[in-house]
């Protein structure tokens, strides 16, 4: 069980000037490769060089050894199970944190990937988290504005909350479908013609085992490696994913590009085991605030955010909160991905509300996560690019399927 002094150890592998030992954190346990792979999204202040290190703690983790993952799937599954399988390849496609994937063919004739939890994280990974939300109560009665800014607490809650449904692949069944279900009703009014999802065998899966179907494509992780993935496409992934995260308020939490994949001019959404929510509230205000951030109206930046939170001001204090914005993003206007930062100017901008007297929803964890992601695929794809002036070319479009949907 990871104890308060390892916290601290990782903390200060994390933020040291080394790059951090991936070996060492893989060996603390699933909550320490968790929060690696948390932090590989905090560009903004970690720097492109270590959120890259620390980005292969997603898809770089260990395999389980060639002869053991055989008796593994069998422990897993029911007797007769491997019979319908013409062959399994010993060598893994890949191994995460949580999950091994290997490709298979089906009597049939079908190829397939078989993903299987590598082992039994659960009971462990429980005794970490009440281990680390004791340790983030203890700094936090010392410095309590970290409570409000940075959030560790709520933090925490999301880790264990998306890692325990990863933890159960009928997960990704299930959200595979609910994100499905949102396409179907909305195909009509959006447009989805580059997204799609894998077939899965139901009769093949079960908690520990999923079977789908085998995407021959290259992962967005390897595209943007290769720097092979078009800046059309970039936009593309964020054209679909904000259409879930700000019309809809429900949408893929894990979608880091390891997770999408490119086959037959089409992004396939894999590994939906993590499925995020978002109020009303949250949804409606951050679309507002990016709309007017693409054309650079502060002043409505500014009303946009207030209205995102449950505790709003007024008179004075809105004002004096406005004009600290608007002194914020003084020098934004133009700017490339690379001069500034916008997953670093939008923790900018939260602090700057939370300090002001707002107060927020405590689960914005997982909406800010995803804009991580995204902005990170930004970053990587075109460091020139100047997003949120791209952005203005969907604004019609998730306009007009605002007042449509189905949700």
């Amino acid at each position: 069980m990871l104890k308060w002094i390892r916290f601290m150890r990782l903390f200060k592998q994390i933020f040291g000037k080394n790059l951090p030992d991936l070996d060492w954190i893989e060996k603390q346990g699933l909550l320490a490769v968790k929060i690696g792979q948390t932090f590989a999204l905090r560009i903004d202040f970690l720097g492109e060089e270590k959120t890259t290190h620390l980005a292969k703690l997603y898809s770089r983790t260990t395999p389980i050894k060639q002869e053991n993952f055989r008796s593994l799937l069998e422990g897993y599954t029911d007797k007769g199970w491997l019979d319908n399988f013409q062959k399994i390849e010993d060598t893994p496609l890949g191994s995460a944190s949580v999950g091994q994937v290997h490709k298979a063919r089906l009597k049939s004739g079908d190829d397939v990937v078989i993903k299987f939890i590598k082992s039994d994280f659960k009971k462990r990974f429980i005794k970490d988290v009440r281990s680390f939300r004791r340790f983030a109560k203890f700094i936090i009665f010392f410095y309590r504005k970290l409570a409000k800014v940075a959030d560790p607490v709520g933090i925490i809650e999301h880790i264990e909350d998306y890692t325990l449904a990863e933890l159960d692949l009928r997960n990704e069944i299930t959200n595979g479908q609910v994100l499905k279900d949102i396409y179907e009703a909305n195909k009509e009014r959006f447009d989805f013609s580059r997204m799609a999802f894998p077939k899965i065998y139901e009769n093949l899966s079960n908690e520990h085992v999923l079977v789908s179907e085998y995407l021959h494509g290259d992962t967005v992780d390897d595209m943007l490696d290769a720097n092979a993935l078009p800046y059309k496409d970039v936009l593309e992934i964020f054209h679909i994913q904000g259409f879930y995260i700000f019309i809809i308020g429900t949408f893929h939490g894990d979608i880091h590009p390891g997770n999408l994949i490119y086959q037959n001019n089409k992004y396939y959404f894999i590994d939906t085991g993590a499925l995020s929510t978002v109020g009303n509230k949250i949804r409606n205000g951050l679309y507002q605030f990016m709309k007017k951030l693409s054309v650079y109206d502060y002043e409505g930046c500014a009303h946009a955010l207030n209205d995102m939170a449950d505790q709003e001001l007024h008179g004075e204090s809105f004002e004096t909160y406005k004009a600290k914005l608007i002194d914020l993003y003084k020098d934004f206007k133009g700017k490339t991905v690379t001069e500034i930062s916008l997953t670093k100017k939008m923790m900018q901008t939260i602090k700057l509300g939370v300090h002001s007297g707002m107060v927020f929803e405590k689960g914005m964890y997982p909406i800010i996560k995803s804009m991580m992601y995204l902005d990170g695929i930004v970053l990587k794809g075109n460091p020139d690019a100047v997003l949120m002036e791209d952005m203005r070319r969907f604004i019609a479009e998730f306009d007009s399927a605002e007042k449509a949907v189905v949700r």
